[in-house]
């Protein structure tokens, strides 16, 4: 990291800094140089400025993010824990003025300088006689706050010299605190990338492991979110009736973590009222209640919840917002839907859900879907859209459903091509074999 300790002059007529405080300046630049811990690296720096120029006391002030304060981050001397976090305006007192006209500023007597506004520390017996303060300025030649050394006994002889090894001290703090919050940065980025990756096994933790095995059925499914963790939710769920299953699809608003973490409190609240042999209307009637009570106000979801009894071969479905499930019949040639409908989850705390009872004839196929699917989006900002997903499932009404998960995947990956998935896309395909 360069300096401009090379343009102190050393020459016996100038010479007004001993060698011992110029080889105390090198050894603060290896120092700060290998180290990325900004509390260490300030604290080098605060001692350095102390005994360089013989204060009594120094301090270092930050510019606040909106650049409106200065934040005095690190003062040594008396009131070290009161006074650190205080702010200034950047508009007031010697290191404001400092920062906004990017220049040295060398008070011999502060009483008698009108910028001085005071000790900021109040009932202590310091007192703040004269102030040599430096800005700091980092490498793109922006000044990021302001180095203070306070009550120096280096005044009187204070030169040319002086001044650029203040300066030089000051511009390696700059880019030391510089270099040490971007590894802060990027120690965060790693930990919040840790903890999503968590998260993502969690949540597909969440999704079945296997499918169901049900006399006369077969069912596949696949949830695929478009970041690492989503907010669509898809369930089998065995029942207390051995014969029934339910079957789920839900999208939460949004995605990322928050999405999952509302998906993963519906999953729970969801199987813990049909353990109760709940009818689907009042399951979901139940869990309205939590989502609306434990969610913000921003938040709600679109669920189909449907459930299955393969003896009597019916589905019981209730619909709270979501895309109406298809029903394709294969020997028909058609498609078509399931039309009730109701509120979306955690709109209205009291809510009544309608449910319908569908008969499923043989080699009928039910899809639950989620919107992911028919608003995935090309190159262009063209949407696949549900005519062209209806299409697609007559064209393959023949494929059994795990073909038939795998073969929508690959289709929406080959209508986007080079655009991002912009939702999560989740499927089940229920079919009636005997």
């Amino acid at each position: 990291m360069a300096t401009n300790i090379n343009k102190i002059d050393m020459s016996k007529e100038n010479n007004l800094i001993d060698v011992n405080k110029l080889n105390l300046l090198m050894e603060l630049v290896a120092k700060i140089n290998s180290n990325l811990e900004l509390k260490n690296i300030l604290k080098e720096i605060m001692n350095a400025t102390k005994e360089i120029m013989s204060a009594e006391a120094s301090s270092l002030f930050l510019l606040s993010e909106d650049k409106n304060d200065l934040i005095l981050t690190v003062p040594t001397g008396p009131l070290t824990a009161e006074l650190s976090g205080k702010k200034i305006p950047v508009t007031s007192g010697i290191s404001g003025w400092v920062v906004q006209n990017k220049k040295l500023a060398v008070v011999k007597d502060v009483s008698k300088d009108s910028r001085f506004g005071g000790d900021i520390g109040k009932g202590s017996s310091f007192k703040t006689k004269n102030i040599i303060c430096v800005p700091l300025i980092n490498h793109n030649n922006e000044v990021i706050g302001a180095l203070q050394a306070i009550n120096s006994l280096q005044l009187e002889k204070f030169g040319q010299d002086n001044a650029a090894i203040f300066q030089t001290m000051a511009n390696q703090a700059a880019i030391a605190v510089e270099n040490a919050l971007l590894h802060k940065e990027r120690l965060n980025n790693q930990l919040l990338n840790k903890e999503i990756e968590l998260a993502s096994t969690i949540q597909s933790g969440f999704w079945p492991k296997e499918q169901p095995m049900i006399s006369n059925y077969k069912v596949a499914g696949c949830s695929i979110p478009a970041k690492n963790v989503g907010g669509d939710y898809y369930d089998y769920i065995s029942l207390p009736n051995k014969n029934n299953w339910g079957f789920t699809v839900a999208d939460v608003t949004g995605k990322g973590v928050s999405a999952a973490l509302l998906m993963a409190t519906m999953r729970a609240s969801l199987r813990s009222h049909l353990e109760y042999s709940n009818t689907p209307n009042i399951s979901l009637t139940k869990v309205n209640e939590l989502i609306f009570n434990d969610s913000p106000l921003d938040k709600f979801i679109t669920a189909i919840y449907c459930e299955l009894d393969s003896i009597k071969n019916t589905i019981r479905y209730v619909n709270a917002g979501h895309n109406n499930p298809y029903v394709l019949d294969v020997e028909k040639n058609s498609i078509s839907t399931l039309e009730v409908g109701g509120l979306m989850l955690g709109i209205l705390d009291t809510v009544k859900y309608d449910e319908e009872v569908y008969k499923i004839k043989s080699n009928q196929k039910i899809i639950l879907y989620s919107d992911g699917i028919t608003e995935a989006r090309n190159i262009k900002g063209d949407f696949y859209g549900e005519e062209r997903f209806e299409k697609w499932l007559l064209d393959n009404k023949f494929l059994d459903p795990d073909a038939m998960v795998e073969g929508i995947t690959e289709e929406l990956n080959h209508f986007r091509k080079e655009a991002e998935q912009s939702d999560d896309i989740t499927i089940i395909v229920i079919q009636r074999e005997g």
